[in-house]
Formats: structure tokens, sequence, C-alpha cells
């Protein structure tokens, strides 16, 4: 194999980390930011600006890193808007997108609520070629930089839930598999924004001051196996948070949920690899940081939702 070749095949293969590490950094992020993978939870944590971010297989050069920032809203107690714009890095590839998901929803009974979102994101791609780590820099076969066209494509999700008990929600998330990096030199791999397809759900037990969280979603895509995640948080008085999550074959971690204030959560997530990557790092680190904008109260003491009680009528329009 020459070194062009094998220059190829190292792409590619960062190239399908990048698609598994965005996959699964979802996955991690669930309960902190359900709306990261199903929009229909837009407008759930009314008011609250998120910011995260995932350091994925810490020790190991241009392993994934992923960020985060984000604004939720509810509009008249049924229209949800959630705007968001995500960072994503991994090897010599990187991109930035921006995301929009509105989401209606319909009260089924007293408690009971049902939710339909669709969510649209723009994605710029680039390719960051560090000639220092290249066999033979002068190749001229090697460009430098490379940029990808604007992406865009869409989500669908909906989603059955109780603000105080349970949610089930399936999401269609990239409904249009396409190119990421199209109209560019030959020597770029073709690589596609495949759809994913999960099912999500989560439900609170609470006993007095006490409750357990436990959620689960299953994940898989064309270009990746499904993916498994379960855990469960236990909780004291909507205050504070520990527990457990696990992805089989891939990784198990603890994490903790503190509301400092009544506007301030915070979270935090250790994962431990259990697949052939723990040869070479033993430790992938999530943390977020959210803050609750203007006056209104929490509906509810669990983490994984948090409605407000809206003090004026809000209008989109």
């Amino acid at each position: 194999m020459n070194r062009f070749s094998k220059f190829i095949l190292a792409v590619i293969m960062l190239l399908s980390i990048k698609s598994y590490g965005q996959l699964s950094y979802g996955n991690e992020q669930f309960l902190f930011n359900p709306v990261m993978v199903n929009p229909s939870m837009a407008g759930l944590h009314n008011g609250q600006v998120k910011l995260g971010y995932d350091a994925r297989w810490v020790g190991i050069n241009d392993a994934p890193r992923t960020g985060f920032i984000a604004f939720d809203k509810m509009f008249n107690g049924n229209t949800g808007w959630n705007v968001s714009v995500i960072s994503d890095r991994v090897g010599p590839v990187s991109s930035i997108a921006i995301a929009n998901a509105f989401a209606y929803h319909l009260k089924t009974s007293e408690k009971t609520v049902l939710s339909m979102s669709i969510r649209h994101h723009l994605t710029q791609n680039y390719l960051s070629l560090n000639t220092n780590n290249l066999i033979d820099p002068t190749d001229p076969l090697l460009k430098a930089d490379q940029t990808g066209v604007p992406i865009n494509n869409f989500d669908a999700s909906v989603a059955f839930y109780n603000l105080e008990k349970f949610m089930i929600g399936f999401s269609y998330r990239n409904l249009i598999p396409q190119g990421t990096f199209r109209n560019t030199v030959t020597i770029t791999p073709t690589t596609i924004q495949y759809a994913v397809l999960s099912l999500n759900g989560w439900y609170n037990f609470t006993f007095g001051d006490y409750g357990v969280e436990a959620f689960g979603n299953i994940a898989t895509s064309a270009n990746q196996p499904a993916t498994i995640q379960i855990g469960a948080l236990g909780t004291y008085q909507g205050k504070f948070g520990a527990g457990l999550n696990f992805s089989p074959s891939n990784q198990i971690g603890i994490m903790a949920y503190v509301k400092a204030t009544e506007k301030l959560n915070v979270f935090y997530n250790y994962n431990l690899p259990i697949s052939d990557i723990a040869k070479a790092s033993k430790q992938s680190h999530g943390v977020g940081i959210s803050l609750r904008l203007g006056r209104e109260t929490t509906k509810t003491n669990t983490f994984f939702i948090q409605p407000t009680n809206e003090s004026s009528v809000n209008r989109m329009f």
C-alpha cells in the first residue's frame, strides 16, 4: 500500500469515528439536553441557555471534541423553539452547524401531551491537514485544506409525555442522506450525512423527597450498528442527582446533576470505554451548564424536562 492509499484509509477511518462520535455524543447528553436527540422536546426547558462540551477518548490525539450553545423557549404554552450552534471536530475534519427546532405540543388529556417537531440544520464541514503529521508532506497529491459546501438537512420527531412522569419518543435525523464534501477535489473521500433513527424514553419514580429518573435510547444508522444507552439517576428534592449509564460494547459511566440555584444547573458525565479503544484511552468527559433567564419558576422537580410557569403570554410573531 503506497503513502497515498494509507492516507486515504486513515482519513476514512477518522471520518467513520466522526460519525460515531456525533451519534454517541447525542446519546451521552440525552439527559441534560434531550432536544439534541429528540427535537419534540423543544420548549420544555423554557428560557434556558445551555452550554455543553464533550471530550471523548482523552489522551488520543485528534480524538472527537464537540461543543454547543443552545436557547430554548415556549410560546403560548404550546409552541416550542430551540436554536443551537454545534461545533464538532475529530482528526482533520471539523464542522459547525446551526439548528432550529420547532415543536407543537398538543394536550391530549389533563396530564399528557403529544408533541411533534421539525428541525432544520445548516452544516459547514472543513478538512484541515496538518502536514507535520504526514509521512511525505511534499506529496503533490496531498492538498492543504478543503472546505465543503453548506449542507441543509432536516430532522423530524414525535413524543408523548407527562411532565412529571414519563416521555416516549421517536426521531428521524438527517431526512436527506447526502454528501458532506461535494464539489471538491477528487482526493477528498466521499462522506455521507446518513439518516439516524432513534427510539428514546424516560420515566420518573418519586418517593417523597427522593426519586429515580430512568432513561434509555436506541439509535441506528446505515453506516453504524445500533447503539443502546440506558441509565438511571437518583435524585433528592429535585436539587441533586447522581447515577450510572451504560452502553453495551461501548462504555460505562457515572453522571451527576446539580441544581445550584433556581436558575443555574450543572451536569457532568464521566465515561470509561469498554471497547478496544480502552487500550489507548481510559476516559471520556462531558460537562454542561444551563442558565434559566426570566422570572418563571419550574413546574416539576425532574432534571430531564424542566418546564416553567410562564409569567405572561408570549407570541412568536
